[in-house]
């Protein structure tokens, strides 16, 4: 059966990121991102797309958004001059969605979806992982049955947290241990 994972970074005070920002700049671990996810599917909200310098190579990016406008207007690279998106048989407003491919992007591969319960890992052949921000990791991790955590060695300030996990997920290895980090891999419990 197919099922979602998370695939997240947090300092020891739990901070993922500061104004839109990762608060840290560690390689290796970006590294371990893209690893782990290339040739397979990310999913993240509107405000994590914006924060990377582009959409990500090699990979199926899903963009979670209540303002699939917003993101259109934001990002006129990506999306051109659309002013509606095919669906279907008919033309359709954004916001009318359940969700839009661009077929043919030359910046990869994008779909943008107006909800988390609009995706169904079975609809997919390959993994998925939930890759944020805050708001999509709460909703997301009751629906995860892995998780894939980096922890940060140090204690830094920010404004997106993520969320309590432990009560219903285990560790099972410890996969890297570094003196800037280490990456640790969590199942749910039972």
């Amino acid at each position: 059966m197919k099922h979602f994972k998370a695939i997240a970074a947090m300092s020891l005070n739990r901070v993922i990121g500061d104004g839109n920002k990762i608060p840290w700049h560690l390689p290796e671990d970006f590294k371990w991102f893209k690893e782990k996810t290339t040739g397979n599917i990310a999913v993240m909200g509107r405000k994590t797309f914006e924060s990377l310098p582009g959409v990500l190579p090699n990979r199926r990016m899903l963009v979670l958004t209540r303002h699939p406008r917003v993101l259109v207007r934001n990002h006129p690279e990506i999306f051109g001059q659309f002013k509606e998106w095919r669906g279907g048989k008919h033309l359709r407003k954004p916001y009318q969605m359940r969700f839009t491919r661009l077929d043919g992007n030359p910046h990869g591969d994008l779909w943008v979806f107006k909800s988390l319960d609009l995706i169904d890992p079975k609809d997919f052949q390959c993994e998925i992982f939930i890759c944020g921000g805050a708001q999509i990791y709460e909703q997301a991790l009751p629906l995860c049955e892995e998780l894939f955590l980096t922890v940060v060695k140090r204690e830094v300030p920010g404004d997106a947290f993520f969320p309590p996990f432990e009560d219903n997920f285990e560790l099972v290895a410890e996969l890297r241990d570094t003196p800037e980090f280490k990456i640790l891999h969590y199942r749910r419990r039972g």
